[in-house]
């Protein structure tokens, strides 16, 4: 036998139907963004959100004006951007950007913005990231968003192999042999007491020590010390190292412009006495 449903039953179901699609009526647009912008604030990595973000605003009729807070932002952003000279200062920028996006996760010309300076400073993925959802506010050079994410991907390429084991070593080696071809044939002079001078020659990779007497002579050459330049700096065993009171070893720094060679010379008791011996054009 089939029940039927009492009257007063299909009146309070027919009621709260009409109550509920009442409501879904009335909900305003912007209430929505609201609550959306204060989730993505809680939880700013939320990109789904922000995808969603820009698709609810284009909804939006007419669309949603841009805080003046998020305005401030921007401005402060662009003006660090412009006075930047690395990536600190990069840095800086991309945060003060990201807060504007923060108050306004829609705003076109933010996301193309804060995608420039975050290539600049090398955040190859989070410039991607921007310019994918610069991408999604339709904006009209749509297509040079797209071909820049490309660019993007290739410098990061570049990026990695540079920063590769065997290429850091190639740079180095080609450093300190654009550094042998700079400094050589120079001399390097150090004062000692009793006007006598320490001298540094430096030929080919090879460093020739010698002294200068107070009249300006020089001892015989093969009573000097000669050495192998092994790098921008190396260390070396003194000679008679094993006689009681001799240093142990000598270590040189040749510095990066090649004004300078420091003469470090450690002492049997553990103490090292440091001479710098300058070039004098």
């Amino acid at each position: 036998m089939r029940l039927k449903m009492p009257f007063v039953c299909l009146f309070f179901v027919a009621a709260f139907l009409a109550s509920f699609s009442a409501h879904a009526q009335s909900s305003n647009p912007q209430d929505t963004l609201n609550q959306y912008i204060s989730d993505l604030q809680k939880n700013p990595n939320n990109n789904a959100l922000r995808e969603r973000i820009i698709r609810h605003v284009q909804t939006m009729k007419p669309a949603p004006a841009i805080p003046e807070s998020a305005r401030e932002h921007f401005v402060m952003a662009t003006t660090i951007r412009g006075g930047a000279k690395d990536i600190k200062g990069y840095s800086v920028a991309i945060k003060e950007y990201e807060e504007a996006l923060l108050v306004a996760p829609w705003w076109s010309e933010a996301l193309k913005e804060l995608a420039i300076v975050q290539k600049l400073a090398n955040q190859h993925d989070a410039a991607i990231q921007s310019l994918n959802l610069y991408i999604l506010t339709n904006p009209p050079d749509a297509r040079n968003a797209q071909d820049e994410i490309y660019k993007i991907k290739a410098a990061k390429k570049l990026s990695a192999l540079e920063s590769s084991p065997a290429v850091i070593v190639e740079k180095k080696q080609n450093e300190f042999e654009d550094l042998l071809r700079k400094i050589d044939g120079r001399r390097y002079t150090h004062s000692l007491s009793g006007g006598y001078k320490a001298i540094i020659d430096v030929r080919g990779k090879v460093l020739l020590l010698n002294n200068i007497k107070p009249d300006g002579t020089e001892y015989p050459e093969n009573l000097g010390l000669r050495y192998e330049i092994r790098g921008s700096e190396f260390s070396v065993p003194a000679p008679h190292q094993d006689l009681p009171g001799q240093p142990k070893k000598y270590t040189f720094i040749i510095s990066t412009d090649g004004g300078s060679i420091t003469q470090r010379t450690h002492l049997p008791n553990g103490e090292v006495y440091e001479a710098i011996h300058y070039w004098k054009r």
